[in-house]
């Protein structure tokens, strides 16, 4: 998946990662990483949760 795919899924996926973790803030889950490995990381960092915890629950939104 290029870049620009990955930028355009995360438009979606933030939504509903702010829903379900009212925590998060716009600056949390602004794409500035170059990755989305990268910032799935960040969060969940932020979250306290692993980061094969938090692709678990991207998965299932």
């Amino acid at each position: 998946m290029n870049q620009e795919t990955e930028v355009i899924c995360w438009n979606d996926m933030r939504g509903k990662l702010k829903q379900r973790f009212p925590l998060l803030t716009n600056a949390d889950l602004q794409w500035r990483h170059s990755s989305q490995e990268d910032l799935l990381e960040m969060i969940a960092l932020k979250l306290g949760k692993t980061y094969k915890e938090l692709l678990e629950i991207t998965e299932t939104l």
